[in-house]
């Protein structure tokens, strides 16, 4: 296997163990760092990604 498919491996694993609420933001963007992704888009993929075990608290004027 060559290293680019590594890394894809690596990084989608990284990303559902995010997705899974397995590890946090930091460190998640820490391991992607390390793979080679610069913070700010790690983090702006992370963000816009919706998490398993996040629930929202927020409540607007028409779900009540």
């Amino acid at each position: 296997m060559d290293k680019h498919n590594i890394d894809a491996t690596v990084t989608l694993q990284i990303v559902v163990e995010f997705i899974r609420g397995n590890i946090n933001l930091e460190e998640a963007k820490n391991k992607l760092y390390d793979l080679g992704f610069d913070n700010e888009s790690a983090e702006k993929v992370l963000m816009d990604i919706p998490r398993d075990n996040v629930v929202s608290l927020n409540k607007s004027k028409d779900d009540t």
